[in-house]
């Protein structure tokens, strides 16, 4: 962890807390079976005129992540950028994300708070890159992610739990 960024070990040491229904972080992990033995016609649709679009299920599991309040929103996630103190921020983060993403070690000390800004970035960059939602797919980024969530889950329901006490 030592070669990880200020920005990144800061919101790592975040607590995991999930401050909506349970019933919603369960539906975005019922995707994971889906993104298991995922190929490419389960998520996107080819068109003879060269052009393509998302399956239903993959938009189904988008809105989801949205309905789930799980994506982080724009001022959560400006102000975790102003942590970089460079006009490159967003740059540094998508670099400290990938890292992460394809490190084993660091991966298993993913949090909640990195997950939401992942996929406030992945949902985000299809806007400026069509196709790259597909490409996550392909490089496991959104497996990686709900596997990390499944893992963390235990202390979402505790949390929940306690709150319910």
């Amino acid at each position: 962890m030592d070669s990880l960024s200020g920005p990144i070990k800061f919101i790592l040491e975040e607590k995991n807390t999930f401050e909506h229904s349970i019933s919603l972080y369960c539906q975005i992990l019922s995707f994971l079976p889906y993104f298991e033995d995922i190929s490419e016609r389960d998520y996107i649709k080819y068109h003879n005129d060269h052009t393509f679009e998302y399956t239903p299920q993959f938009y189904s599991f988008i809105k989801s992540l949205f309905d789930s309040k799980i994506v982080a929103d724009e001022e959560e996630m400006s102000g975790f950028l102003k942590l970089y103190a460079s006009n490159s921020a967003y740059k540094y983060w998508i670099r400290d994300m990938n890292k992460i993403l394809n490190d084993d070690q660091y991966l298993e000390n993913i949090n909640l708070s990195f997950i939401r800004k992942a996929f406030f970035s992945m949902i985000k960059f299809e806007e400026l890159m069509p196709g790259s939602w597909g490409i996550d797919v392909e490089t496991g980024n959104w497996f990686k992610i709900l596997k990390q969530m499944k893992r963390i889950f235990p202390q979402i329901y505790k949390c929940e739990k306690d709150d319910m006490n």
